[in-house]
């Protein structure tokens, strides 16, 4: 029965029906039988059976992770396959899972045999649901130590230049790779940081903003934004020295954002690496998400005082119209994030008097579409355009 499940084609319908009717139990328990066959028949058949949104979260919810974790790398070891449906299988659950339950069965030497499949398996299919895994662990400190300790930055950063990123399974290890990596480049640990500029990742995420899936891009540019925060405060700044009435001091190019001597190594600097055209570019992509992180990179650098230098380079860039047409976005986040940059950016009055009248119609529009915070916050910048008063009721 458990064989048949597995090779059947069936419907959505069918298949939360059969696990309302209490398929899933025995299929688990035959996860736990001693002849590995039969576990194979069994990781088939739920596996053709969890594609189904509501049949994962009830595979999460009836503890499949627990047995899952050590049968992928067990059924690997003693015979093939996992078209690799076990790994593949687990991955699954991690997307939906609870970091607590992952965090209870997923330990360092687990991940070690994930790193292990990722570099020695021949199965492309099987090695991207590996990166996926790891992708998708709970952004935990010692689980991202034990990547670390594994050589799972190296790891990743083949997955991320390899060749022939047109075949579909090589363009899903490359993605699964890209959203792993963002783990290793929170600002809050600069050390982090530096060990992933040291390898060269930088340019090969610029490169990923052009040739990469729309994904790829999105977290590539995660990753970017991520080491951009970190620029202004590792910047070299230039001291300049005095002497008398004369100033003396060496012809240097300085940052014109972050004020100081940059490198793509050094202080992260996403203009010297070239990324803000790519990034430019992607603000015109029609998936919501990738629009989102290409303007989260770029606003980086107008953040706090860097508002000034900050917005004439984004002008310099061409960056200012596409922002103003993301105002028309069905996603709320990044309309609200639109709004925000805006609101900033025409504080200045050459770039209010150069984009103010091109973003007019859509703040109209939002002021009488939008959501009540968004209708306000759209308000504001109609008022500092000088098209609606501060008694305005948007307010």
């Amino acid at each position: 029965m458990a064989k048949t499940l597995s090779e059947i084609e069936l419907t959505d319908h069918n298949k939360v029906s059969l696990f309302k009717d209490g398929a899933l139990e025995p299929l688990l328990q035959l996860l736990t039988h001693d002849d590995l066959k039969v576990k194979k028949v069994a990781i088939d058949a739920i596996h053709n059976l969890s594609d189904v949104p509501q049949n994962g979260l009830q595979l999460i919810r009836e503890g499949a992770v627990g047995p899952l974790v050590p049968l992928s790398f067990k059924c690997r070891n003693k015979g093939k396959t996992e078209k690799g449906n076990a790994v593949k299988l687990f991955c699954c659950l991690t997307q939906d899972g609870d970091e607590n339950t992952l965090l209870e069965h997923v330990g360092q030497r687990c991940i070690e045999r994930l790193l292990r499949i990722i570099t020695t398996s021949n199965d492309l299919e099987e090695i991207a649901a590996a990166m996926g895994i790891i992708s998708n662990l709970p952004k935990d400190p010692e689980i991202t130590l034990w990547l670390l300790d594994a050589g799972a930055l190296e790891i990743i950063s083949t997955c991320l230049t390899h060749e022939g990123r047109n075949a579909s399974y090589r363009m899903q290890i490359t993605e699964n790779a890209a959203a792993a990596l963002c783990r290793f480049i929170a600002p809050s640990n600069l050390e982090w940081q530096k060990k992933v500029a040291e390898i060269g990742i930088i340019p090969v995420l610029v490169e990923l903003l052009v040739s990469g899936t729309t994904l790829t891009k999105q977290n590539a540019a995660i990753s970017l934004k991520q080491f951009s925060e970190s620029s202004t405060a590792l910047t070299n700044r230039v001291k300049k020295r005095w002497l008398s009435w004369f100033c003396l001091e060496a012809p240097v190019k300085c940052c014109p954002v972050h004020l100081g001597i940059c490198t793509v190594e050094s202080s992260f600097c996403i203009l010297e690496a070239n990324a803000l055209e790519p990034l430019v570019r992607m603000l015109g992509e029609a998936d919501p998400g990738a629009c989102e992180a290409s303007l989260d990179a770029l606003l980086t650098l107008m953040d706090g005082e860097r508002l000034q230098c900050g917005s004439k380079v984004l002008a310099e860039a061409n960056a200012i119209a596409p922002i103003i047409k993301l105002l028309s976005s069905p996603s709320a986040s990044l309309q609200e994030k639109t709004l925000k940059a805006l609101e900033r950016i025409f504080r200045l009055v050459e770039f209010k008097q150069k984009y103010g009248t091109s973003a007019q119609m859509p703040l109209v529009d939002i002021t009488q579409r939008g959501s009540g915070g968004m209708r306000s916050l759209a308000a504001k910048v109609l008022a500092q355009l000088n098209l609606l008063t501060d008694q305005s009721s948007y307010f």
